[in-house]
C-alpha cells in the first residue's frame, strides 16, 4: 500500500497565505464595526486599519513569492539569493507603501494604520511559528 505524498513547505505557505487573507478580511470587518458603532469617525479609522493591514499582507505575499521562486536541493544558491532579494523588496515596499499612504490618503488615522499593520505582522509571526 502506498502512502500519499507529504505536503511541501511551499504548499503549507500557500495555505497560511490563504488564512492570512481571512485574517485580513476579519480585521477589516472588525475595524468597520468598531468605527461605526463606537468611534463614529466617518469610516476614517476603518479605512486606515484596512490600508495598514493590506500593506502588511501585500508585502508578505511578495516576500513569499520571492522565497518560493526556486525549490529543491540543487537550487539552494538561488534560494539564498532570493531570500535576500525578497527581504529587501519587502522592506522597500513597506517604506514606500507607508510614504505613499501618508502622502495620498487624506484624511487618515495614523494610529489605526499602524495598528492594522502590526496586527497583521503579529499574525504572520504566529502562523510562521506554527509551521515549525
Amino acid at each position: 500500500m502506498t502512502k500519499p505524498a507529504k505536503r511541501t513547505q511551499k504548499d503549507e505557505i500557500g495555505i497560511y497565505l490563504k488564512r492570512q487573507a481571512w485574517i485580513l478580511f476579519i480585521l477589516i470587518i472588525i475595524g468597520w464595526v468598531v468605527d461605526v458603532t463606537w468611534l463614529d469617525s466617518g469610516l476614517i479609522v476603518a479605512k486606515s486599519t484596512a490600508i495598514g493591514a493590506l500593506l502588511s499582507f501585500a508585502t508578505q505575499a511578495v516576500f513569499a513569492g520571492f522565497i518560493f521562486w526556486y525549490t529543491g536541493y540543487r537550487a539552494r544558491q538561488h534560494i539564498v539569493s532570493q531570500l535576500y532579494r525578497g527581504q529587501m523588496s519587502k522592506w522597500l515596499l513597506t517604506v514606500f507603501g507607508f510614504a505613499l499612504i501618508f502622502i495620498t490618503v487624506q484624511p487618515l488615522s495614523a494610529p489605526a494604520l499602524f495598528i492594522g499593520f502590526m496586527v497583521m505582522q503579529i499574525s504572520h509571526s504566529w502562523m510562521l511559528w506554527h509551521i515549525r
